[in-house]
């Protein structure tokens, strides 16, 4: 691998998707005791097995709520980001406002070192109608392209791909395994849902009564290159971990957000350059989002 090739993290989820109450659960453990996913108590104190705790201190750390730190001479330890982990503890710490979840989907998607198989599929797998064995062929293809080795972790990958079709696959449909049941706050995205052939997926096209503009907002101003304030419609359309890629926008829906942002005067739209420019300077911090939602 070469020093430009990025690193690359599969199956660190011990095979299980984010469940209902997992991050706020987790965040509060990691403010009250920094050392808790250290400790043999864990799972008493969060309430799930081994393999669960693993889960939720990856999914804390891939999502950037919290990071992995040490101190001189003692043991590893978790501790909520200032970015977002301490800001979302602040304005959302139960996790019930759509916003934060989108954030969060952001956060795993755009993230290739450490949610390789996530980031190859909003970003690579440009398919809308697909089966599972489609999906992990696709993206084992990907990953080879990256990484020279696709094969020989196809199995890893195709763990993953079985996890993101869990976490982001509608709720609303019919479910038979209970375990799958347990569904994910992902899954109310609605970016995923079953196909009308038995097996089959179709990637969805959020609503727009469920897409915050402010979270289409913050992506932009994410992907922004440093000192820059615009950008092309085109770059948002089909740069990876834009807004057209992570939250399966087309030109139409992107600019309806433009037009949507623009009429609370947050940017300002050249239509003949094609450019939209940030109005009132990037907003560094995500607790500036939150405090335009109050």
């Amino acid at each position: 691998m070469s020093e430009s090739t990025p690193k690359y993290k599969i199956k660190g989820n011990e095979s299980f998707a984010i469940r209902e109450g997992w991050l706020s659960k987790g965040l509060a453990a990691v403010e009250e005791n920094k050392y808790i996913f250290s400790e043999p108590n864990a799972m008493d104190s969060l309430g799930v097995g081994s393999k669960m705790v693993k889960s939720i201190k990856y999914w804390l750390i891939a999502s950037h709520l919290a990071e992995e730190k040490r101190e001189k001479n003692t043991k590893h330890y978790l501790a909520p980001t200032d970015y977002f982990g301490k800001i979302v503890n602040t304005y959302d710490p139960y996790f019930e406002d759509i916003f934060t979840w989108w954030i969060i989907h952001y956060y795993i998607s755009s993230d290739i070192s450490f949610n390789t198989v996530w980031y190859l599929f909003f970003n690579k797998f440009n398919v809308s109608d697909f089966s599972k064995s489609a999906m992990v062929d696709k993206l084992t293809d990907e990953f080879g392209k990256l990484y020279q080795k696709g094969s020989q972790l196809k199995n890893s990958i195709d763990s993953d791909c079985g996890v993101i079709l869990k976490m982001y696959t509608s709720s609303g449909e019919a479910i038979t395994d209970p375990e799958e049941n347990l569904s994910s706050p992902l899954s109310e995205l609605d970016l995923i849902s079953r196909g009308n052939e038995r097996g089959n997926y179709i990637k969805t096209k959020p609503s727009y009564n469920k897409l915050d503009r402010l979270a289409v907002l913050f992506v932009i101003v994410a992907n922004l290159a440093d000192g820059k304030r615009s950008v092309d419609i085109d770059t948002l359309l089909t740069q990876d971990n834009n807004i057209g890629k992570i939250f399966y926008l087309d030109r139409n829906m992107i600019n309806d957000y433009l037009d949507r942002i623009r009429q609370d005067g947050l940017i300002q739209i050249n239509r003949t350059a094609g450019l939209a420019k940030r109005n009132r300077g990037v907003i560094n911090a995500i607790s500036g989002f939150y405090k335009l939602k109050q």
